[in-house]
């Protein structure tokens, strides 16, 4: 059974997501940026059309305690993507992990219009829609960041944070990360004291691999102490 479309799912914020066939149907606007955050390797094997590869540029920029880079380091990034302020960015993985952080990134940063393709590459070759093997790239653009402080939590932040009533610390890496048995790409195994854990996998329909409906997030982020009325810390 196909995935009910995006519009009919409740979602309070639906065009944070976009369908196949609207990308497809917006492949070739001037303004549209297409960013495949996959492994370089995934990507050479093939892509949506006009892709540009996220890890060819680099990846989002850290600092040396893992808190996020500057927004002068952020404008370089989006500038070598192609990205200015007033593109529409679009953002895929297979999907992963990596698609959430960088459409979060940019929002971070201060760019009003970007989206995750809904079901990313699996999805798009699924339903047999072209893909390519050349290398795709974006005229350099001129991106000034302008950081949206209330999407973010520093290191510093989640140490004065941590054990105050309403704040929760959520897990979103792999169980085995969580209890430690598995190193992963972390420094140090196990998790932030008391944090509840939910893996991203969990937030997508295992056939379909698109976002589960509104009600059906509501009850398992409920499930595990994630509702609005908290502040959420996710790592």
């Amino acid at each position: 059974m196909p995935a009910p479309r995006i519009a009919d799912r409740g979602y309070a914020f639906p065009s944070l997501l976009v369908e196949t066939d609207w990308l497809a149907d917006h492949l070739n606007d001037e303004k549209v940026r297409l960013i495949d955050t996959r492994s370089a390797q995934l990507y050479e094997a093939g892509h949506i059309p006009g892709a540009v590869n996220l890890a060819a540029v680099g990846g989002i920029p850290r600092a040396a305690n893992g808190d996020m880079g500057t927004a002068e380091e952020f404008s370089r990034l989006a500038g070598e993507l192609g990205v200015s302020v007033d593109s529409t960015v679009v953002v895929y993985d297979a999907p992963g992990a990596q698609m959430g952080m960088t459409a979060w990134a940019f929002s971070y940063y201060g760019h009003p219009d970007v989206h995750i393709l809904d079901g990313g590459f699996e999805k798009w070759s699924s339903e047999g829609r072209m893909t390519s093997t050349e290398p795709q790239g974006y005229l350099a653009a001129q991106f000034q960041a302008k950081l949206v402080e209330d999407l973010y939590c520093s290191l510093d932040q989640a140490k004065t944070a941590h054990g105050s009533a309403g704040t929760v610390f959520w897990d979103v890496r792999s169980q085995a990360e969580y209890e430690g048995t598995q190193a992963g790409n972390n420094a140090r195994p196990g998790h932030v004291p008391n944090a509840v854990h939910l893996e991203w996998t969990e937030l997508l329909d295992p056939k379909t691999r698109t976002f589960k409906p509104a009600q059906e997030l509501r009850e398992l982020l409920a499930s595990r102490g994630i509702t609005p009325g908290s502040e959420i810390d996710c790592y």
